[in-house]
């Protein structure tokens, strides 16, 4: 289920995003074992898919993708700003 985007706001310049749909977050870190710890912790029993993104060209930060149904815009920025808050997240995108 893809987010289905429309044309922006004009009040506010956001895109409208029909919610519930699969959200997409990349999450950026040190080490791949600690950053799917992370993840694990952030998402607890919620449903997600979590797959290897890439490694960076001099192999200092790995990513991982993380898919999962967000239910609202404030569900979709909770998940967000808890994974950029964990100690083993670098950065989330």
């Amino acid at each position: 289920m893809e987010p289905e985007v429309r044309e922006p706001n004009l009040a506010d310049g956001k895109p409208l995003i029909e919610y519930p749909c699969q959200w997409e977050y990349k999450a950026i870190g040190w080490e791949e074992v600690a950053l799917r710890e992370a993840v694990a912790e952030v998402m607890a029993e919620r449903e997600h898919s979590l797959s290897f993104s890439r490694t960076s060209s001099a192999g200092r930060y790995c990513s991982l993708l993380l898919v999962v149904t967000v239910e609202s815009e404030d569900h979709r920025n909770t998940i967000f700003s808890a994974l950029k808050e964990h100690r083993h997240v670098r950065m989330v995108i």
